[in-house]
């Protein structure tokens, strides 16, 4: 099990050298004075020190332009843009000034602390490279060294960065670290599918906050980073580890126009406020102000229905019998529904009633009246249930040839303007819709997991998808108090789009034995900011759902190499390690267990 770094005994610094003055900078200046140390802010050009001294007046930190000052430093901390030769240049002219006693930090993220330290000129003195993905808010840090780093100079900027209340973790010094690396692929894979179209500002980041439970979305982890940041860090991962990282042109744009996100006051956001202006996509529920559709719907700014355009339907019909099928079928109930789950079996049936019997009791302090609840509540085998539906919803497993068998059945069985929906994840939804014979019915419902507690629906329409399935679809979502976000019928729509690519990533570092899982899920939580580590997310999503999704996600790419499933991945499945599903065979216990060199500390 990984554990934060302790700090080792060390001397405190009592006076702090922070080189460069920008976002990072200044964040790191102002904690080194608020936390009662002497802190030296250094801008080697007069112009960029007058304007960092009015930024920073009051806190207690000293600007200069001379390099010279570093001199009287216990500690030096070199954070000037993410720009190669920027960094080596500093470094190098920092190493002529500062006492050997004192220690050198670099917050570079593109380079390795061991080259850095090689171009100081002094690489015996060492290099500590302090990673993060934003300064403000900073909690955790991860920390590299480079090789002859002394012992007390690691100790002493241990020292220093737990007096500044971060929490720490040693990590191998790569390219990009750990977390900042995975979180910066994902950052990036979001803001092309802005550039090219496919999704809006607002749907992205409500996508991506309440499917991947992100405190912000990924434009908006953008602007806070600062946009001209996030496209030097970019470009330098792109040299290094290849197309993953290749920024889209708009955000070159963005930068050259000043665009730099929340430090002025615009970027993808404005002022903290989504722009106005149209994206390309009409919104929907979730992708903006309040506003009111083309069918004169109404919808607050999270979605939420003001006014339904059509009467909610009364009967639903969930088709399947497993986790996701239960799931929905139980928010349905919840919502008011007259609900029936159509099994393949009677024993399924019974199962699936079990189930949502069991859910309801054990919220029956705060939900719905389980016995109310259960006089609207059908599980069958029986399949003419199907005709008596105002809207269907098709659960059953993620096989497109079943699929396409069960929507040309509910395309002949079901009533002329019943809502027919697939719940699929990675598969075409036009497929479903071209089976049933009747596409201006069919559209996509993507429902997370687990269901009953999961607010997000993608709400997918394919060119043949009618307004009043939508507008029908909208109304049902309100109903269960679902917040809908509009999506292309695209693989992976936008949630699966973006999580299981970075999972992919995640199991690429993992195919080296320097990463471990434990570390690995600590850097992603602590660092990263993600409410659960890569593997503990696999083992919960299953190995062989992953390997599913990340094939057909390789397959739209047009089989771009960076998409091609990890085979760390590929070896799980073969092995029969899929996670929860198969207990005591998850991700972990195959990655201690494997043999040969690359076995997992």
């Amino acid at each position: 099990m990984h554990t934060p770094t302790q700090p080792q005994p060390g001397t405190l610094p009592r006076t702090v050298a922070v080189a460069g003055l920008g976002t990072a900078g200044s964040a790191l200046a102002r904690r080194c004075a608020a936390a009662g140390l002497r802190t030296l802010g250094i801008e080697a050009d007069p112009a960029a020190a007058s304007r960092a001294r009015h930024r920073l007046a009051g806190t207690g930190v000293e600007v200069t332009h001379d390099l010279a000052t570093v001199a009287v430093a216990d500690a030096v901390i070199e954070a000037v843009p993410e720009h190669a030769h920027t960094k080596r240049a500093v470094l190098k002219a920092l190493a002529e000034h500062r006492a050997t006693r004192a220690p050198a930090l670099t917050t570079a993220l593109t380079l390795t602390a061991a080259e850095l330290a090689h171009a100081t000129g002094t690489p015996e003195l060492g290099l500590t490279a302090v990673r993060f993905l934003r300064a403000d808010p900073l909690t955790a840090v991860e920390v590299a060294t480079a090789p002859h780093t002394p012992d007390q100079h690691l100790s002493t900027a241990l020292a220093l960065l737990h007096h500044l209340g971060l929490t720490t973790h040693r990590t191998p010094d790569l390219p990009g670290g750990i977390a900042p690396a995975l979180v910066f692929a994902f950052l990036n894979q979001a803001a092309w599918m802005h550039a090219d179209r496919y999704a809006g500002r607002a749907a992205l980041d409500t996508a991506v906050r309440l499917g991947c439970g992100w405190p912000d979305g990924p434009l908006r982890t953008l602007d806070a980073i600062g946009v001209d940041t996030a496209l030097a860090v970019l470009e330098g991962l792109h040299r290094r580890l290849g197309p993953r990282f290749a920024p889209p042109p708009g955000l070159r744009r963005m930068a050259a126009a000043g665009a730099l996100g929340t430090k002025a006051g615009r970027g993808y956001y404005k002022g903290g406020e989504p722009r106005t202006e149209d994206d390309g996509r009409g919104r929907g529920p979730g992708q903006g102000h309040a506003h009111r559709d083309g069918h004169g719907y109404d919808h607050d700014e999270d979605g939420a229905a003001r006014k339904p355009p059509h009467p909610s339907p009364a009967t639903a019909v969930i088709v399947g019998s497993g986790t996701m099928a239960t799931g929905i079928a139980e928010v349905f109930l919840r919502g008011g529904y007259c609900t029936v789950l159509l099994a393949r079996t009677p024993q399924k049936a019974a199962a699936a009633t079990e189930a949502v019997e069991f859910a309801l009791l054990r919220t029956a302090a705060d939900g719905p009246d389980p016995a109310a609840a259960l006089a609207r509540w059908t599980a069958t085998a029986d399949r003419t249930a199907l005709t008596r539906a105002d809207v269907v919803v098709e659960a059953i497993a993620e096989d497109l040839t079943a699929k396409r068998e069960l929507f040309a059945e509910l395309g002949t069985v079901c009533r002329p303007g019943t809502l027919l929906a697939t719940t699929t994840s990675s598969l075409p939804v036009r497929e479903c819709a071209a089976a049933s014979g009747r596409p201006a019915d069919v559209l996509g419902l993507h429902f997370f997991n687990p269901a009953p507690a999961m607010p997000l629906v993608e709400l997918v329409r394919t060119p043949a998808t009618g307004d009043s399935a939508l507008a029908t679809a909208r109304t049902v979502l309100a109903r269960l108090g679902r917040t809908p976000v509009d999506c292309t019928d695209r693989t992976g729509f936008l949630v699966n789009a973006l999580l299981f690519p970075y999972l992919n990533d995640a199991l690429r570092l993992l195919a080296d034995s320097t990463v471990s899982p434990a570390l690995l899920d600590a850097t992603l939580k602590s660092v990263g900011g993600q409410p659960v580590g890569p593997t503990r997310l696999l083992d919960t999503v299953g190995t062989d759902v992953a390997l599913t999704v990340t094939r057909h996600l390789y397959e739209a790419s047009g089989r771009r190499p960076e998409f091609a499933p990890a085979p760390l991945l590929e070896q799980l499945v073969a092995h029969g390690h899929l996670g929860r599903k198969t207990p005591g065979r998850g991700v972990r216990t195959y990655l201690t267990t494997r043999p040969g060199p690359a076995t997992a500390a």
